[in-house]
């Protein structure tokens, strides 16, 4: 190692050492000249002498630079270590390197300060969400136990606004629970019958008011994951498909299969809707984040984030994703190992 690092130091150095080396055959031709036998007696002992002198010299390069190379790593986690050690540089190099630790210095409170509003931030919306459940809660209570004191039309707003909010809501925790380094993930044994169920009855007003037609033939199958995930990407599914319903379409309907392929080791859940569907050329960026393509044009709230946190989330609980292209209404495929 010593000797590979001072054959790169006078390889580094190679411009000086060729000058010193050339004043030394100088010398040589010159103490030749002047006594060809004192030449033969003494050249050889000078070569050597020059030799160890480069030896040395090498040595001492090689060691300053790998010294300079520990306090500039060391300096790019703490910017204060090259105040402490920067007696390894001279002149302007000093001067050049203690102002890059001094931007570094102030880039690394920006970050850290950046850091912590970011994390005060998320605690926040947090908070927000989990106490926003409150009226929510006592919004679902008041539609469930006195929707006869109140009209249907008003009764079918408030569900919707409820909902929505909801889903905003979910939406929002589990963006920030993507970004997180801690998921509270609990993977157990469901059943896709009952998680698309309790989905469907909870889509029920809208579903009946949107005139649209269930047909539920999820079969009693067991899926490892998280149910509450799982049952964030059927909702996003199924908000899509009742936003999405084309007016002109007097039978509308949703339809959710299930299917074991046994030959590749996987259970299909299939939801299909012959809804406005997506054209062609959109169905490649639809799970990108705030992409709405078409959609964004019909629909203004439309905002790209429904099925880029289904997939997101999909991708954490490892389910599969398939959109096939077809020619009406949207498919889309959650894909579970057995």
């Amino acid at each position: 190692m010593m000797f590979r690092n001072s054959l790169e130091a006078l390889l580094k150095y190679k411009l000086w050492m060729a000058v010193l080396l050339a004043f030394n055959l100088l010398f040589g031709v010159l103490l030749w000249l002047q006594d060809s036998k004192e030449f033969l007696r003494l050249f050889p002992a000078m070569l050597l002498g020059f030799a160890g002198i480069y030896g040395i010299t090498a040595c001492i390069a090689a060691r300053s630079d790998r010294r300079r190379i520990r306090v500039l790593q060391n300096m790019l986690e703490d910017p204060e270590i090259f105040m402490e050690q920067e007696n390894c540089f001279e002149g302007e190099e000093r001067e050049a390197i203690r102002e890059i630790a001094r931007t570094l210095r102030q880039k690394n409170e920006k970050i850290l300060q950046q850091e912590k509003d970011v994390r005060e931030f998320e605690e926040y919306m947090e908070l927000w969400a989990h106490e926003i459940k409150t009226p929510l809660s006592l919004m679902t209570f008041v539609l469930d136990n006195r929707q006869d004191e109140m009209s249907s039309a008003v009764h079918y707003r408030m569900e919707y606004a409820r909902t929505k909010m909801q889903e905003d809501v979910e939406c929002m925790l589990y963006y920030g629970r993507i970004q997180s380094a801690r998921r509270d993930y609990m993977l157990a044994g469901v059943y896709l019958d009952d998680i698309c169920q309790e989905v469907l009855d909870e889509y029920a007003v809208l579903l009946e008011e949107q005139k649209i037609q269930i047909i539920n033939e999820v079969e009693k199958v067991q899926v490892i994951t998280d149910s509450r995930g799982l049952m964030f990407c059927i909702r996003q599914v199924i908000s899509n498909a009742v936003k999405y319903v084309r007016q002109d379409e007097e039978q509308r309907w949703i339809r959710l299969t299930s299917k074991k392929d046994e030959e590749r080791k996987k259970i299909i859940l299939t939801i299909r809707d012959n809804g406005t569907g997506v054209k062609s050329y959109d169905l490649p960026f639809i799970f990108e984040k705030g992409f709405t393509g078409d959609k964004g044009m019909v629909n203004k709230t439309a905002t790209g984030m429904g099925l880029y946190l289904t997939a997101q989330v999909a991708e954490q609980l490892k389910i599969g994703i398939e959109t096939p292209l077809q020619q009406e209404g949207f498919e889309i495929r959650l894909i579970f190992s057995l």
